[in-house]
């Protein structure tokens, strides 16, 4: 809908045209109807009017000179003049203004007035027409050049430089020139980008964010190449011209720091920069951009808005195998936290996990796989509980495990989860139709490793062990002895799976005194003895 505003002295003529025009349904909004000019313009200055319609002889100011003022901030304005003069001079000075319309007050009336304002909505469709496909053609023509010089960045990095002559020609036209002086390489990164990017409608509405304003940035000093490399990262080809006289270093640091600034003022984004060591040669070039890229898992430990130069990157990474010793007791206090409801005890669970791994520097990849695991077994757990259903498939859940970039969005992300976690282990004991179910189910998790039988159950809930047997076969159409068996092989699973406890120590600390007994139990409910089970479920057993 596009803004109009009424500027005449003569009141009657304010009123008719406020009263008889169908603004609306002609496409208009009435802003303002005003008789004096210089009110008009300052209402003008002070919000976007697409079309004027004013009378010209007027006290203080005339029509086509409150035209002439208003077109300085905004020369597409519309202008439709009303007139009681039909003098030559007025007319062909309303032609130099490149007035719309021309209209003699003795001949005004409703139908004309409409007739005009619909020629006008069609003049101004036109020209918004023109302006959009103008606006999309030179995004796309961005997009499109934006494209090309990923691609040469790309090659460069990841394909064999066969022609050195051909890269420096493409290079030319993305304003590198190597043979004039060197270059300092720059990757920058967005931190914590599974967070930033899912404030954006798109990924390609973010990148093309984040390359429009470093564009702008770097505009003025014209002799930096910009190239987007993946999501959430760039390269920056900045000159080093050795001069006594200049000091490309903290110019260089300068712009990355107004960089950081503006990303984070304007749109929220949090970035980092790894900068490289001069090079001049096309080969030494590609493999610091190389060395570059392939900072990634390190960049998961580094602090966030920071600059760092290459060298300071650390690059060793812990053992993995210590991460995973650690598991059994992490999967405890993980169940813990969130089967017992402990939402007092998250921020000491994340704290502890997360610093734990952070001072070792696990390989990203092995530290959310390792996250991963415990989640999926507290999941599988909740949902067995009862009538538990998530609302999260595990595909999800793992790809938005694998897109955390850091470890602090790692850790807040964890912090979030367990929260959501222990609303949910609350829903399933609210939903159950019988406290006494879900009591007993926790009697047995909290005693697998004695000899549970159904008269301890019953006497820990007050309950007659007839009654109970009866309740809980009717609400989980499992026996209570087959669900005590079930647990225990369960747990006996997971023994087996992440200890290296013998068979013997496993059947003790689940209650078993023989050791054949709780064989051919395991065999019952998995289809393998005990030591041919821990075979097929460790890495490369058959």
């Amino acid at each position: 809908m596009y803004t109009v505003m009424i500027v005449d002295d003569d009141l009657p003529v304010l009123e008719f045209l406020q009263a008889t025009i169908k603004w609306e349904e002609l496409g208009y909004q009435l802003t303002g109807a005003y008789a004096n000019p210089l009110e008009a313009l300052q209402a003008g200055k002070l919000a976007k009017t697409d079309v004027l319609i004013s009378d010209i002889g007027m006290p203080e100011m005339n029509g086509l000179e409150l035209i002439t003022s208003l077109r300085e901030d905004d020369p597409n304005l519309k202008a439709v003049i009303l007139s009681c003069h039909d003098e030559f001079h007025y007319a062909q000075a309303a032609v130099k203004l490149s007035v719309s319309e021309y209209i003699l007050k003795e001949t005004m009336n409703a139908t004309n007035i409409t007739e005009v304002l619909k020629r006008v909505k069609e003049q101004l469709d036109a020209e918004g027409n023109a302006q959009s496909k103008h606006r999309k053609l030179e995004k796309e023509v961005s997009q499109q050049r934006g494209a090309t010089k990923r691609h040469f960045i790309r090659t460069t990095v990841n394909e064999p430089l066969f022609d050195q002559r051909e890269w420096q020609a493409k290079a030319l036209d993305f304003g590198i020139h190597l043979e004039k002086h060197a270059v300092i390489p720059v990757l920058g990164y967005a931190n914590r980008l599974k967070e930033a990017t899912g404030r954006f409608q798109s990924k390609d509405l973010f990148e093309y964010t984040i390359e429009n304003i470093v564009e702008e940035l770097i505009g003025e000093q014209g002799d930096i190449t910009l190239f987007t490399y993946d999501t959430g990262e760039i390269v920056l080809l900045f000159p080093h011209i050795s001069n006594l006289h200049i000091n490309n270093t903290q110019k260089m640091e300068a712009t990355l720091r107004n960089l950081q600034s503006c990303l984070q003022k304007f749109v929220k984004i949090s970035f980092s920069f790894v900068v490289g060591s001069p090079v001049k040669d096309v080969r030494a070039l590609k493999d610091l951009l190389m060395r570059l890229v392939e900072t990634k898992p390190s960049r998961f430990y580094l602090p966030e808005a920071s600059i760092l130069k290459l060298d300071q990157v650390r690059e060793s990474f812990g053992d993995g195998g210590e991460l995973l010793a650690q598991y059994a007791q992490a999967l405890d206090e993980f169940r813990s936290v969130v089967f017992d409801e402990r939402t007092d005890e998250v921020g000491a669970f994340v704290s502890k996990w997360v610093d734990y791994i952070a001072y070792n520097r696990f390989r990203p990849l092995e530290v959310k796989d390792w996250l991963l695991k415990m989640i999926l077994d507290v999941r599988m757990r909740l949902k067995s509980l009862q009538h538990y259903q998530s609302t999260f498939s595990s595909e999800l859940l793992h790809h938005d495990v694998h897109e955390l970039s850091s470890i602090r969005e790692l850790e807040t992300w964890l912090g979030s989860y367990l929260q959501q976690a222990i609303e949910w282990a609350g829903k399933v004991y609210r939903e159950s139709h019988n406290r006494e179910i879900l009591e007993c189910q926790r009697f047995v998790q909290s005693h697998l490793d004695t000899k549970i039988s159904l008269e301890d159950a019953a006497e820990h809930l007050h309950l007659h062990p007839s009654y109970l047997s009866r309740l809980f076969k009717r609400e989980t159409g499992e026996g209570f002895i087959e669900y005590v068996t079930r647990m225990k092989m369960e747990k006996a699973r997971e023994l087996l799976e992440i200890t290296d406890k013998s068979v013997e120590q496993i059947a003790d600390m689940l209650g078993y005194e023989n050791k054949n007994y709780f064989g051919k139990l395991f065999k019952a409910h998995t289809g393998f003895v005990p030591n041919a089970y821990r075979g097929q479920a460790k890495p490369g057993g058959v």
